[in-house]
């Protein structure tokens, strides 16, 4: 130790302590020549090789999707998306109907309308049928309308309603309406104003000059005379009826028809009731006569395919007797051999016969289904499946 008391460090421990200062120093060396180099590396990569280099090969793509492999799904979009520009469409193009009478000028009907033209409004014929005075509501305001076409074999009407500022409707022809497609109802059911459902066409069925489109968007009353929108929010029909004895069974007259209506258009000074109910049970009846021809269909399939069947029974029945007889001969004459010979194909067709006698059986049980699924159609047809507007 020292005069202060401190320990002496040798000449040993003082080389062990350079030794690590100069490692320490020698690595921060190393550390900020390394990071210079890359930050050079780096400047050069991003102007570009110098004069005298060449660049490095281009990356190669990538490999493409190993085959089988299931990529992520994308999602579709929302169908409340969709809705919401259909919406925001044609919405401003709905309006509703209401029809004022008596001496106290109380609303006695309400409906649905579409604008197809400035101050144009298409509704459904029953809708403004009593004759009472016509308002046409849009955001609020009513305006006062009259009747200017009337179609009463299509249950269609236009309305003029002055001033009224909501905008046209843009329309599709019928004919690019297809089975499946989804489609919007917008109208006031149960005066319940620019109400939207949706749903499918369920099918395009043909009614006179022009079909009709069913389809499973729900409409209530007061929806008659309503819009029937595609996804690009164009009017492709007027909502107009729904089988009350069915599910969802809806129709509307095809939009192809407002433009139609000036050519044929009733006299519109009285507008005698056409009896909603009425029309509405030929749509219906359209529908139940469809099944009833397909049911009538099947059923004759069923009974041709019943009568091939029961022939054959019967010749392979006739061989077999012929074959029994042959047997009970060669039995009688004590002819075993030629009895004997004729056993394995005895049996076989006894075989054929009894799976003939199966397949009997199977059809007329299948054939009784069919002719009680036609007798229930018939009997709905006879009662006129109710309808309402």
């Amino acid at each position: 130790m020292d005069s202060m008391g401190t320990p002496k460090r040798d000449n040993g421990s003082r080389m062990a302590l350079a030794a690590i200062v100069a490692a320490i120093a020698a690595a921060a060396f190393a550390f900020v020549w390394i990071v210079a180099r890359d930050r050079g590396t780096l400047v050069e990569a991003r102007r570009g090789p110098g004069p005298g280099m060449t660049p490095g090969p281009e990356p190669s793509p990538a490999p493409p999707f190993p085959a089988g492999a299931h990529a992520e799904a994308v999602a579709p979009p929302e169908t409340a998306d969709t809705s919401e520009e259909v919406f925001r469409i044609a919405s401003p193009s709905v309006v509703t109907v209401k029809v004022f009478g008596g001496e106290d000028r109380r609303l006695t009907t309400f409906g649905s309308g579409v604008v197809v033209g400035p101050g144009t409004v298409a509704t459904n014929r029953h809708v403004v049928e009593s004759g009472g005075e016509v308002r046409v509501s849009h955001q609020g305001r009513d305006y006062a309308a009259t009747v200017l076409h009337a179609d009463r074999e299509y249950d269609l009407c236009s309305l003029s309603a002055p001033g009224l500022p909501a905008p046209p409707a843009d329309t599709a022809s019928v004919g690019t309406v297809r089975a499946g497609q989804r489609v919007y109802a917008i109208g006031a059911p149960r005066g319940l104003e620019l109400s939207i459902s949706d749903g499918l066409v369920s099918a395009v069925r043909p009614y006179g000059e022009f079909p009709l489109i069913q389809t499973n968007a729900a409409i209530s009353k007061g929806s008659s005379g309503g819009g029937l929108f595609d996804t690009g929010g164009r009017l492709v029909g007027i909502t107009t009826a729904s089988a009350i004895d069915g599910q969802n069974i809806n129709f509307a007259l095809p939009a192809d028809l407002v433009r139609r209506l000036p050519e044929r258009s009733a006299d519109i000074r009285t507008l005698d009731p056409i009896v909603p109910v009425r029309r509405a049970e030929e749509v219906n009846d359209k529908a139940l006569l469809d099944e009833l021809h397909e049911s009538r269909r099947a059923i004759a399939e069923s009974e041709s395919e019943l009568k091939a069947i029961i022939e054959e029974l019967n010749r392979k029945t006739s061989a077999m007797n012929e074959l029994r007889r042959a047997m009970n001969g060669f039995a009688a004459a004590g002819d075993a051999k030629s009895y004997n010979e004729l056993v394995p194909r005895y049996n076989e067709m006894n075989g054929t016969r009894n799976e003939l006698v199966n397949r009997l059986e199977e059809k007329q049980r299948a054939h009784l289904a069919l002719v009680e699924r036609y007798n229930r159609a018939a009997e709905r047809h006879s009662d006129r499946g109710r309808m309402r507007p």
